[in-house]
């Protein structure tokens, strides 16, 4: 299909060739009428002549763009045919009617034009010009209302696009595209109608380009994360939370001063609380509340708008979602979703890049982050103000003092102010002490009397409770004993209001009440402990697995998963023996309910079923109910009495990891795939990267590949990839960013065995057909090992900088040769591709990755990796005082380069050639050359070997 910008450039061009020739033909009758030579307008032909050479040169040089394109296009092509042969004739009679330079040649020119009109050249070229002129009105008339065109169908798709993210950028492109329909179908010739199209239709590009930039911008920003953490805090209970918004009546309890702090201060509020404390559940309430958007509001002025954003730390959650990075990525994204005119100045690389090279989809680093914040920061914002809602500090996977200074670096900008939220530990205290922000408050001091309403409201709800408070006042008393307990922890009270609910239902009566809260723990922690020791010795095996299988998941599990660990419970080896039967929503909500009471019967409220949308359809997830809840369950003890629990009296012992591999196989037998994968990537490789993970982790612990549920996986997806794809199913995936990673259609269930890092099953294969080494087409399988980046939906606890050596010696010990050549990539050796992999990466700050690259070096040297090789790569290289023009010239003549300006520094990848050696010592240093130079590969003698030099 044509680019729709390339369409409306064409359009345009064809409408400006047709206005030039029209104009130029009349000029030549006025000219011929003319007792002087000059027209009305006093136009020369001369201009007219050079515009029109240009747009027939432009228009030749598109020709072959339509050659392989569909029915609409190949109708635009057919008028881009008859133009440029209507331009030809132009020049081509334009070379007979030369203007005369003086007046003693004017006679002459005269009976040129006398002749051309006799012999009809002057009224046929405008015969068809106009013709071309009405076929040109009702293409574009077709392109601007028929929704299988090229430019609406790449409208829809950023319309979409825009409604997703909730942007608002569409709206002049739709009037533009209404505009050029209407003047299209009017009924006049005139050339203003013309010169209108002509400017509409580029007006319609750039604008289309614009926003194209800025959704490109914007989705290498998103990541699937974002957001998740904020979704699943459960929102405020009714009529809690509003005392922070309003001013206290009650003498013991300070006032907040966090509406003050709205309506008239920058810098930071500090929200701190013990865990469980319902710091998050606040921190979105108040992100979501109405009057605090009017509060600040009153904070921006009349003059200007506040845009509110978030972000929720979650530790047990993906990287993203406790790192510096997600924090920075998610703020930035919604900073620039909400004010896209940022993004060409926020983003001036990415901009300038995305401008000159299309497609940007390379992960953000952390310096751009913090270049971004920092142009953020310095720079004038007219009209805006931001205010951040930060939870979960203490959450971050790094250094609280890391996360504690970039977040005062950036509340000094005088139009942003932050919210953060953490538990009151030393670091928080002493950067947030009094003096050092505009306000804090230590939560737990302020929700009593919101604890005392939740278990009231809850309580009396239900009906025996109430019909027993009603003729016993002591009722009322217990209520209060249970709140002066809570000592202000949301998530105390909420599992023992539960457990006092369990005891009415056992027509339990105060008194045995009173000796249930009596022996209730009141940190939480110790509660967990009595919760977990209380499981009926009946079920505590299945309860332990549950634990555990939740525990080790890389991801929040379907309910499916936890139905299909009931079956493996009662029946060992039941994902092997499943059939593939898709499973129907009524279904999915079938397994949903009992999913959800038997989990509430095993686990006592310490796990809950949330609802999520996957892949635009609705399933249902096991969580944890509070972050601490795993941090109990992962603590050393905890985790080797579940696992003892789980192990029950078998010899051997029970293996969440292989557990995990036949929940998802069974899984993956279910999934509603009928009509085929392509609707269903994210899901489908979710569940394919959750197993390859924990069928490596098994590989770890016991020694032995998961071959059976390894094959079945490949054999169920591809029974289902039948329905819609011509080759294996592992095509269908994204290929990662950068040069020469594209598969070509080549990928195989074997290559992705390699890049998941299973040696073991990997080695089986090998050993039982040797073939399959060298059968592989497209990447060797040597490659996948050396450079194993994959796009995945998930965020894996492994990650791509490492190598697995064991998989690297194993496929060189089996006979495959780093020096093959691969063909796809204009036969680049394998040696060379890890070489270059090396060097890209060469900068960052993981030893124990590099460790692996330089051990893999080491062996594939040793058998036999060219040594003397010689690399093309590139060497990013700042260059200062370069005009635009030479900027515009390097972006020419550079291949495959990037030149960028930023802050007037002009930053451009130059080519260079590198020996091996080279690439060697800019990675491991020199320190590390020695050891490689005093190699021998195998079968060779030392001598002689020493004696070749390296450089």
């Amino acid at each position: 299909m044509l680019d729709p910008l390339t369409a409306l450039s064409v359009a345009s061009s064809v409408i400006q060739i047709v206005d030039f020739g029209c104009k130029l033909l009349s000029q030549t009758q006025e000219i011929y009428h003319s007792a002087s030579g000059a027209t009305k307008d006093n136009v020369t032909s001369g201009e007219i002549t050079k515009d029109i050479n240009l747009l027939y040169k432009d228009l030749t040089s598109r020709d072959q763009i339509f050659q392989r394109l569909g029915p609409d296009d190949i109708a635009l092509g057919k008028l881009v045919d008859s133009c440029a042969q209507e331009a030809k004739e132009l020049m081509h009679l334009l070379r007979e009617l030369e203007v005369p330079s003086d007046a003693t040649q004017w006679k002459s020119f005269k009976n040129a034009i006398k002749s051309a009109r006799k012999k009809g050249k002057v009224k046929d070229i405008e015969t068809r010009l106009l013709k071309i002129q009405k076929q040109i009105d009702s293409r574009l008339h077709v392109m601007m209302t028929n929704q299988q065109s090229t430019i609406s169908l790449r409208m829809n798709e950023i319309s979409k696009e825009q409604t997703r993210m909730q942007l608002e950028s569409v709206h002049h492109m739709e009037q533009l595209k209404a505009d050029i329909r209407r003047y299209s179908v009017r009924q006049t010739d005139d050339s203003d109608r013309l010169q209108i199209l002509i400017q509409k239709l580029g007006s319609l590009g750039e604008e289309v380009h614009r926003v194209a930039n800025e959704e490109r911008i914007l989705k290498s920003l998103e990541f699937d994360e974002w957001k998740r953490r904020f979704n699943d805090v459960h929102k405020a209970h009714t009529q809690t939370f509003s005392w922070m918004l309003e001013s206290s009546n009650d003498p013991a309890v300070p006032p907040t001063g966090f509406k003050n702090w709205l309506q008239n201060q920058n810098n930071i509020y500090w929200i701190s609380g013990k865990a469980g404390s319902g710091k998050s559940t606040l921190m979105k309430f108040l992100a979501e509340n109405q009057s605090v958007h009017q509060y600040l509001q009153d904070w921006a002025g009349p003059s200007a708008s506040p845009v509110l954003i978030s972000w929720f730390f979650w530790a047990a959650g993906s990287p993203m979602q406790r790192s510096k990075e997600g924090l920075f990525q998610s703020l930035l994204f919604q900073i620039l979703r909400r004010c896209p005119n940022l993004i060409p100045n926020v983003c001036e690389s990415r901009w300038q890049e995305s401008s000159a090279y299309g497609e940007m989809s390379d992960p953000w680093t952390l310096e751009e982050l913090d270049n971004a914040f920092i142009t953020i920061a310095n720079q004038p914002m007219p009209g805006i103000r931001f205010c951040m809602f930060i939870d979960g500090l203490d959450e971050y996977d790094g250094r609280p003092t890391d996360i504690i200074d970039r977040l005062q670096l950036l509340a000094k900008a005088e139009y942003i102010k932050l919210c953060l939220a953490s538990r009151p530990w030393t670091p928080f205290r002493v950067a947030f002490a009094k003096g050092n922000c505009d306000g804090s408050l230590q939560l737990e001091r302020y929700t009593k009397h919101d604890i005392e309403r939740f278990v009231k409201d809850i309580l009396e709800q239900d009906r025996r409770f109430t019909q027993a408070e009603r003729t016993d006042s002591r009722y009322g008393f217990f209520v209060h004993e249970v709140v002066e307990r809570a000592q202000g922890v949301f998530l105390w009270v909420f599992l023992v209001v539960n457990a006092i609910l369990r005891g009415l239902g056992d027509q339990k009566n105060l008194e045995d009440l009173q000796l249930a809260l009596d022996a209730i723990p009141v940190d939480l922690e110790s509660y967990f402990k009595q919760i977990f020791d209380r499981v009926d010795k009946a079920h505590r095996t299945e309860s332990a697995k549950v634990f555990l299988l939740t525990t080790h998941a890389v991801q929040p599990l379907s309910v499916a998963c936890y139905r299909y660990l009931e079956k493996e419970h009662r029946e060992p080896g039941y994902a092997l023996e499943a059939s593939i039967e898709p499973m129907s929503l009524e279904q999915i909500k079938f397994v949903h309910e009992v999913v959800r009471n038997r989990i509430n019967f095993l686990c006592k409220d310490l796990l809950e079923v949330n609802e999520v949308l996957t892949d635009q359809r609705h399933d249902y997830q096991v969580d944890f109910l509070h972050r601490t809840v795993r941090d109990f369950l992962a603590e050393k003890n905890m985790h080797q009495d579940l696992i003892q629990r789980a192990t029950n009296d078998n010899i051997t012992k029970w293996n969440a990891h292989e557990a995990l591999c036949y929940v998802e196989l069974a899984r993956a037998k279910s999934l509603p795939l009928q009509k085929g994968i392509q609707n269903r990537l994210n899901v489908l490789f979710s569940l394919v990267d959750a197993l390859m993970f924990h069928a490596h982790e098994v590989e770890i612990e016991q020694k032995a590949p998961q071959t059976r549920v390894l094959e079945q996986l490949d054999g169920v997806i591809s029974d289902y990839a039948d329905h819609d794809m011509v080759y294996h199913w592992t095509n269908a995936r994204d290929p990662p960013t950068g040069m020469y990673f594209d598969e070509h259609n080549h990928n195989s269930f074997l290559a992705l065995t390699v890049q998941s890092r299973l040696s073991l099953y990997v080695k089986e294969k090998l050993e039982n057909n040797p073939h399959l080494l060298r059968a592989k087409s497209g990447r060797p399988l040597l490659d996948y090992a050396l450079r194993p980046n994959i796009v995945t939906p998930i965020r894996l606890p492994q990650l791509v900088e490492f190598i697995d050596f064991d998989m690297v010696c194993l496929l060189l010990n089996k006979g495959a040769n780093p020096n093959e050549k691969v063909s796809i990539y204009g036969k680049i050796t394998v040696w060379a591709l890890f070489l270059l992999s090396c060097y890209e990466k060469k900068n960052i700050k993981n030893p124990q990755a590099k460790a692996t690259w330089f051990k893999a070096a080491e062996l594939m040297i040793r058998k036999g990796a060219d040594r003397k090789l010689k690399v093309e790569t590139t060497r990013r290289e700042t260059i200062a005082d370069r005009s635009e023009a030479e900027t515009v010239s390097l972006r020419k003549t550079a291949k495959y380069r990037r030149v960028v300006i930023r802050g007037g520094i002009i930053e451009m990848d130059v080519p260079v050639e590198l020996t091996a050696v080279g690439i060697l010592r800019e990675t491991f240093g020199n320190d590390k050359i020695a050891e490689i130079e005093a190699i021998v590969p195998e079968g060779t003698s030392w001598g002689v070997w020493n004696l070749i030099p390296w450089t």
